[in-house]
C-alpha cells in the first residue's frame, strides 16, 4: 500500500491490474474485472446484459441480499424470485422451472442470477438445464463464494464454462476483504472489454484516424459510463488478502468442522449445509434452531445469546417481504413456504478468518445452554 500511496497511481494503475490478473488466475477465468464493490459489480454486468429494446426479467432466490433485485430495478428489469433448497439454502431448480414456466413466455430476455448462498455453490448444472429450456442467461452471486468449488477436485467458483459471469465481493466480512470492492470473473473478451469501459464512464480513445496524434489528450464517450472503479489502495489490499484466502479458508474449515462436531447432537439444532466435500468458502455459518422443540420465538432467541455476549446475524431477511419487492405482480402472489419455514428459527452463528477457539467454545456453550434452559 506504500508503494501505492508513493507512485501517485491511486487508480487504473499497476496494482489493479496485478490484482485482476491474480484473481483471473485463482478462479480460473480468462477475465477479471475490478469494481468498486460487489453490487457495482452486478449492475454493471446487468447493464451491459441488458437489451435496448422489449422487457428483460432477472430472477434470483428469495434468501439473497438485496443487490442483484435492486440492481435490476434501476435497470428497467422486472424481478422475481424462487424459493430455496432446504438442504443447502440455494436456489431450487424445481422451483426456477415453475416460475419460468409460468412467467417467462412473456419476456424477451431473462437472467437467472442465483447466489452461492454462505458460500456453497448452488447446483449450476441443474440451474443451467433450466435456464437452457427457457433461453435464459446464468450469471452467478458469488459475492459468498471466494475459495469455494462446484465439486471435489473441480473448477473454482468464478471459472464455470456455463456462466456467462460470476459477481465477487470484497466487503470487510468477506473471504477476501479489501475495504470495499468486487468483480466480475468470466470469459467473454468482448463483455470483458465493455465493462472495463463502462466502469470508467465508457471514455475511449478516438477510432477516427489521426484523431489521437492531432488531439492526444482526446478521447470518445459513444454511449454512458459510470465511476465504478476500484482504487489502487484497495486493489493492494485485495492482492495481499487473495494470498491469504487459503489460510483464511483453512481456519474457517476447522471451525465449521468443530461447530458440527459439537452440536450435531441435539435435535434441536441443524447445521446448514452439511457440506461433507468442503466445497462451500464458508463465508456464513447458518443453523437452523427448531424453535417449535425449544417452544421459544427466534426473537427470544436472539435474546439469550445477545444476554451471554453474542450478537447472531440473520442473513437475510428474504427479500420477498420487502416493500421495494413484495408488490411487484411478479412477487405478490407467490409463495415461498420452504424459505418462510426455514427462516423461522435460522440465524448465522460467529464465523470469519481470527475467531478464536475460546470465542467459539463460548458460542457452543451458549447453544447447549439454551437447550437446556428451553421451555421444551
Amino acid at each position: 500500500m506504500t508503494r501505492v500511496i508513493e507512485s501517485g497511481m491511486w487508480t487504473n494503475g499497476v496494482s489493479l491490474a496485478a490484482f485482476e490478473q491474480a484473481l483471473a488466475e485463482s478462479m480460473d477465468a480468462p477475465h477479471a474485472v475490478c469494481f468498486s464493490s460487489g453490487t457495482a459489480a452486478i449492475h454493471a454486468l446487468l447493464a451491459m446484459l441488458r437489451k435496448p429494446a422489449g422487457n428483460g426479467l432477472v430472477v434470483t432466490s428469495t434468501l439473497n441480499f438485496a443487490a442483484v433485485p435492486a440492481s435490476a430495478r434501476l435497470l428497467g428489469y422486472d424481478v422475481a424470485f424462487t424459493d430455496i433448497d432446504r438442504a443447502t439454502l440455494n436456489m431450487a431448480p424445481e422451483s426456477l422451472e415453475e416460475l419460468l414456466h409460468g412467467i417467462g413466455s412473456r419476456y424477451d430476455q431473462i437472467v437467472v442470477f442465483p447466489v452461492h448462498f454462505a458460500g456453497l455453490p448452488a447446483d449450476l448444472t441443474a440451474l443451467r438445464s433450466v435456464a437452457d429450456r427457457f433461453g435464459a442467461v446464468l450469471a452467478e452471486d458469488a459475492c459468498h463464494a471466494a475459495g469455494a468449488h462446484y465439486e471435489p477436485g473441480g473448477r473454482p467458483v468464478g471459472g464455470h464454462p456455463g456462466s456467462t459471469a460470476a459477481a465477487f465481493s470484497f466487503h470487510p466480512t468477506k473471504p477476501v476483504a479489501a475495504a470495499e470492492g468486487g468483480a466480475l470473473t468470466l470469459r467473454d473478451d468482448e463483455l470483458a472489454d465493455k465493462l472495463r469501459a463502462f466502469r470508467n464512464h465508457n471514455m475511449r480513445r478516438p477510432h477516427t484516424a489521426g484523431a489521437e496524434a492531432a488531439e492526444p489528450w482526446s478521447y470518445e464517450i459513444h454511449e454512458p459510463g459510470l465511476n465504478l472503479r476500484l482504487s489502487d489502495i484497495h486493489a493492494a489490499i485485495g492482492l495481499v488478502q487473495l494470498r491469504r484466502l487459503p489460510e483464511s479458508l483453512s481456519h474457517r474449515r476447522t471451525m465449521a468442522r468443530r461447530y458440527r462436531a459439537e452440536l450435531s447432537a441435539s435435535p434441536a439444532i441443524r447445521s446448514i449445509p452439511d457440506d461433507p466435500h468442503e466445497l462451500s468458502a464458508l463465508h456464513l455459518f447458518p443453523v437452523e434452531f427448531n424453535v417449535d422443540r425449544l417452544g421459544m420465538t427466534k426473537a427470544a432467541v436472539y435474546d439469550f445469546f445477545l444476554a451471554a455476549g453474542i450478537r447472531l446475524q440473520v442473513h437475510y431477511t428474504p427479500l420477498h417481504r420487502f416493500p421495494a419487492f413484495s408488490g411487484l405482480p411478479t412477487v405478490r402472489d407467490r409463495w415461498f413456504p420452504v424459505c418462510d419455514d426455514v427462516m423461522r428459527g435460522t440465524f448465522s452463528l460467529p464465523m470469519y478468518f481470527g475467531l478464536g477457539e475460546g470465542e467459539q467454545q463460548q458460542v457452543i456453550d451458549t447453544v447447549r445452554d439454551l437447550v437446556r434452559k428451553a421451555p421444551r
